[in-house]
């Protein structure tokens, strides 16, 4: 009777184990399929940022191939039949694109997405550019946006088409601000024809000083003599707006002052724009302080002034990247989870076998008895 009962005990003992083997087992296979899950809900995170750079096709060339691409749609121009990509040096390189060239190079299968071989056309590596989307069937355009070989394999795209800033050169006209999808250089900033400030950063190849300079010496559109016929203001008042735009005190005006009619002077006009009788220190709102010595080149730097966009120079910031870690982590946890179950079916069998050899074992001394 004995044997009989130990038997059946061991019989239960065995079948309790099977049981909780195959439990285990579902939760290791649940585990298994839970994986994956989450790292595919992570993939789809990152495709669609992605998706916001370019489609795949677009993106299987890029930047080791020197290009660059441009988001019609997100400036309203779905379905334009010429985009041009007109690049220009910021420091005597000259144009590598002409206005208003048909320099299509691709499009998407949607023709949405346009592509331009910037590196083939003759972008240099380490210099900067200013560039400008257009749209030759409207020609509407973007404002100047900074460029440069980091930018290689990035998106240019309007965030908003009803965005607007002065055009820099013709301020009867507007442009579309444009960013890149990837790299934090911005719409350049410059001092519009009408003294205004526009854009949000500062090319490496000048100042808010120089900024200022150029503007009193100059004798073209972007110039102090230029927007003192349009803009309804006086020296003064115009000269301490710009200055004040751009961030600058009383002591970098009187310098930029002198150093712009020494400018003029020797631009082969022999003609000096002096402008020191025009404004007076005494009089100015300008922030007292000495001049920095040529004042910040930094980059940044907010617009100050009314929309529209630029058809010249240029001038931005940066660059940045960024990487999700949360498929590797959620990966991880899967992986912790399947080694604890295999941990508790190991135990279970090591139960079940001591289990095993005591039944044995009283098994026999009853049977010595």
């Amino acid at each position: 009777m004995f044997k009989k009962f130990l038997s059946l005990a061991l019989v239960v003992m065995m079948l309790m184990s099977v049981i909780a083997i195959g439990a285990s087992a579902a939760q290791v296979e649940i585990a298994d399929d839970a994986a994956p899950a989450e790292n595919v809900a992570s993939q789809g995170a990152d495709s669609e940022v992605a998706s916001q750079g370019a489609d795949s096709e677009v993106a299987s060339t890029g930047a080791d191939d020197g290009v660059i691409y441009f988001d019609a749609a997100s400036a309203g121009w779905s379905g334009a039949k010429a985009i041009s990509f007109y690049i220009y040096g910021l420091k005597g390189e000259g144009n590598v694109t002409e206005w208003g060239a048909k320099n299509k190079e691709y499009t998407s299968n949607d023709g949405d997405i346009w592509a331009f071989k910037a590196k083939e056309a003759g972008v240099q590596d380490g210099h900067q550019y200013g560039i400008i989307f257009e749209n030759l069937d409207t020609t509407a355009q973007t404002a100047d946006l900074l460029f440069d070989s980091t930018c290689y394999g990035d998106t240019g795209y309007v965030p908003n088409p009803d965005d607007k800033i002065e055009n820099a050169v013709d301020s009867n006209k507007k442009s579309m601000l444009a960013k890149w999808k990837s790299s934090s250089y911005g719409p350049i900033k410059q001092i519009t024809s009408l003294g205004n400030i526009v854009g949000e950063s500062i090319p490496s190849t000048t100042s808010a000083y120089q900024m200022l300079v150029n503007f009193l010496a100059s004798k073209g559109s972007q110039s102090l003599s230029n927007a003192l016929n349009y803009n309804g203001k006086d020296a003064q008042t115009t000269i301490d707006e710009t200055a004040k735009a751009l961030g600058l005190n009383k002591g970098d005006v009187e310098k930029a002052i002198a150093e712009a009619k020494d400018t003029g002077a020797n631009d082969g006009s022999g003609d000096k724009t002096d402008w020191s009788s025009k404004w007076d220190k005494s009089k100015s709102t300008l922030p007292d302080g000495e001049s920095s010595g040529g004042g910040s080149s930094s980059t940044g730097g907010s617009s100050s002034t009314s929309g529209g966009s630029s058809s010249t120079s240029g001038g931005s910031t940066g660059g940045s990247s960024g990487s999700s870690s949360s498929s590797s982590t959620k990966s991880g946890s899967a992986s912790n989870t399947q080694t604890g179950q295999e941990e508790t079916v190991l135990f279970i069998m090591l139960g079940v076998m001591v289990a095993a050899a005591g039944v044995i074992f009283f098994a026999r001394k009853k049977e010595r008895a």
